[in-house]
C-alpha cells in the first residue's frame, strides 16, 4: 500500500506527492478526504501559527535578555575561576617539583593559603595606595610625557 507524501508541504512537493501517490496505485478518494480535511483545518492551523508568532514576538526579548543575563554571569563567575584554577594547577607543579612528592603533599595547603593571602595582600596594599605614578602601578611619581595626565582625587 503506497503512502501519501506531501514533501515539505509546499506547491510543488505537495503535487509531486499526490502523482507519486496515485501513480504507485494510491486511491483518488483518499487524495480527496486528505484534501477536504486540510480545506477545514487550514484556517485553524494558520490561527494558531499567528498566534504563535505573537508569543515569540513578545517572549524573545525576555528569552534574549535571560541568555545575555547568563553569559555575562558565566563570563564574571567561570572566568575567574578558571584563572584561579590554572594558577593553582601551575603552583602545584612547581611546589612538587621544588619539594617533591611527599613534603608537596604536606605543604601543599599551607603554601596555597600562603600564597592566597599574599596575592590578597598585594591587591589590598595596591588599591589603598593614595598616589601612584602614571608609569608603572605602585611608582610614587609621574613621568613626563609619558601616560596618562590627572588630576588628584581626594580619596577621603
Amino acid at each position: 500500500m503506497p503512502t501519501l507524501s506531501l514533501g515539505d508541504g509546499g506547491g510543488v512537493g505537495t503535487l509531486n506527492g499526490i502523482a507519486t501517490y496515485l501513480s504507485e496505485g494510491g486511491k483518488a478518494t483518499t487524495v480527496l478526504s486528505a484534501s477536504v480535511i486540510g480545506l477545514i483545518t487550514s484556517p485553524f492551523i494558520a490561527i494558531i501559527d499567528i498566534v504563535n508568532a505573537i508569543t515569540q514576538f513578545a517572549t524573545s526579548p525576555f528569552e534574549g535578555a535571560g541568555e545575555s543575563i547568563s553569559s555575562l554571569f558565566d563570563g564574571l563567575l567561570t572566568g575567574p575561576a578558571d584563572l584561579i584554577l590554572a594558577g593553582s594547577e601551575i603552583s602545584e607543579a612547581a611546589i612538587r617539583s621544588v619539594f617533591g612528592e611527599t613534603i608537596a603533599g604536606i605543604l601543599a595547603l599551607p603554601l596555597t593559603v600562603a600564597l592566597a593571602l599574599a596575592s590578597l595582600y598585594l591587591l589590598a596594599t595596591f588599591l589603598n595606595e593614595e598616589e601612584t605614578g602614571n608609569l608603572f602601578p605602585g611608582l610614587p611619581f609621574d613621568v613626563p610625557y609619558i601616560g596618562a595626565d590627572e588630576e588628584p582625587v581626594d580619596d577621603m
